[in-house]
């Protein structure tokens, strides 16, 4: 009998706060996968770096005040490329000398900007995401890139997106990573490219390699100074045979447990994205405030967060998928 899932607990700490910025809709790729509207250049850059950081702190200090978030993780990410933002590096100096240790600052990246750059910045950065896209990636550089970062003392994670009608290709990536001498991170991830649509397009072999994700780790030597960082799962999903599963995004994805709709998602006290245009919001573009909220605003307030109905036939925003919600 299938198990139908009720329940999603996430298993954040209770003091941490997720915020997901995608700074620019512009991107150097145009992968066919895309997440529709996520590099239309539309929005182009962020300026007036000095209003944008004291508006962070505003909502940093509202989270602190109001929820107990006294950690920030900063997930500098899109759709369009963020290190094209010519201010991502005065914007990371600046946060990481203002917080130290209690922000943990990661970019998530293409890797196609040049060694120097991710020299000149890495100082500032505790973890870079690099994702490897099959129809664009420069495999060399984006495996120089890793090594340089991990040698520097950065978290690195290589995404291979698998694209199930070039499998080949995408796996060719990965076996090629594994090659470096840097025991950085390898993981599979899944694709997918338009709201409300789901994992069937992976064969069951498919399935099975995304399902098993972590295709290399770091040595214990370097993990075991940095577990305080490194987050083991996700969340805990309760099913209506009262048995629980300790569960990742993907997990949840791959086995078709990510039907919220009509949930209550309590995502609002425990991560916030905020979108190319400064909207604050869930990553899946619901609102959780009843009033709109813009990080570019001269006047920057904060309202209270409030649950969301989810009103997604399928929730596939891996960092929404994890959130606690329970289902009404």
């Amino acid at each position: 009998m299938k198990r139908i899932p009720i329940k999603v607990i996430s298993t954040q700490d209770s003091e941490v706060l997720q915020v997901r910025f995608f700074p620019t809709d512009i991107c150097n790729y145009d992968c066919s996968y895309c997440f529709p509207g996520s590099h239309d250049a539309k929005y182009r850059y962020p300026k007036n770096l000095d209003l944008i950081i004291n508006n962070f702190k505003i909502l940093f200090k509202y989270y602190k005040d109001n929820h107990n978030k006294r950690k920030i993780r900063l997930f500098v990410s899109g759709g369009g490329e963020p290190t094209l933002w010519p201010q991502l590096d005065q914007f990371c100096k600046e946060l990481k000398e203002t917080y130290g240790t209690s922000i943990y600052i990661t970019i998530v990246s293409n890797g196609s900007r040049t060694t120097t750059w991710w020299s000149n910045n890495s100082k500032y950065l505790d973890r870079v995401v690099l994702s490897c896209h099959y129809e664009y990636v420069d495999i060399d550089h984006f495996i120089e890139v890793a090594d340089l970062l991990f040698s520097a003392g950065v978290d690195v994670t290589a995404l291979g997106l698998m694209d199930a009608q070039h499998w080949d290709k995408c796996v060719d990536n990965i076996n090629y990573m594994l090659q470096s001498k840097q025991s950085w991170y390898i993981q599979a991830k899944t694709i997918v490219d338009a709201p409300n649509k789901g994992t069937d397009v992976y064969t069951p072999l498919q399935h099975e390699y995304i399902n098993n994700a972590l295709k290399r780790i770091p040595t214990s030597d370097w993990l075991l100074p940095r577990m305080a960082n490194l987050s083991l799962h996700d969340s805990v999903v309760l099913f209506d045979d009262d048995t629980a599963q300790v569960a990742q995004s993907h997990t949840i994805l791959l086995n078709d447990w990510n039907n919220f709709k009509g949930w209550t998602c309590k995502i609002g006290t425990e991560s916030i994205a905020i979108d190319a245009s400064g909207d604050l919001r869930a990553s899946c573009g619901l609102s959780m405030f009843k009033t709109s909220i813009n990080i570019f605003s001269p006047v920057f307030t904060m309202s209270p967060p409030s649950d969301i109905s989810c009103t997604n036939n399928l929730c596939i925003c891996q960092p929404d998928t994890h959130a606690t919600k329970v289902k009404s």
